[in-house]
This record gives structure tokens, C-alpha cells and sequence, in this order.
């Protein structure tokens, strides 16, 4: 997936999810999330579940802090960088 998939992604799941009407239209890849209170502890951990099983990513407990989850867009910077991280260590093995 490129980083515009996963921004397409976490824009639909987030949305769904975690808000309603109006918060749902205006939420772009650059909306606050920790800042306004769409993510805390535990949505951060049902988007987690949800980008493992759905995505097939899995995001080490050292990523997990607020520089890695403000915005949609820096979530799905680095989940493509762990995809492409994941698909080099396939190819050594």
C-alpha cells in the first residue's frame, strides 16, 4: 500500500469509528487527533487492533506515543515505512 492508501484507510476507519455528522466531513490527514480528543488511550488501542487486522501491520509499543499518532498523515508516514521495513525483511529471508 502507498501512504495515500493508508491515509484513505485511517480516514474511513477513524471516521466511522470515533466521530459523528459534522466531526465525520471536516476530518482530513491533517486533523489534530490527539489535541482534540478524537484519540486517547483507548481508541489508540482499537485503532491498533484495526491496523493489524485489517492492515496487517504490526506497531511496536515504542511507536506508540503522541509524535506517531497526532494526524492521520504522520499515522500513515509511519505505517508505510513499517511496511516497507516489513516487505526488506521478508527479502533477506
Amino acid at each position: 500500500m502507498t501512504e495515500e492508501d493508508y491515509v484513505s484507510a485511517l480516514i474511513k476507519f477513524i471516521g466511522e469509528e470515533f466521530l459523528q455528522g459534522d466531526e465525520q466531513a471536516k476530518l482530513n490527514d491533517v486533523s489534530p487527533l490527539m489535541d482534540s480528543g478524537v484519540l486517547d488511550s483507548l481508541r489508540v488501542a482499537l485503532l491498533l487492533t484495526y491496523i493489524r487486522d485489517e492492515l496487517g501491520l504490526y506497531v511496536s509499543p515504542a511507536k506508540i506515543d503522541i509524535d506517531h499518532f497526532k494526524d492521520i498523515r504522520t499515522i500513515a508516514r509511519m505505517l508505510h515505512e513499517l511496511s516497507l521495513d516489513t516487505h526488506a525483511q521478508k527479502e533477506k529471508a
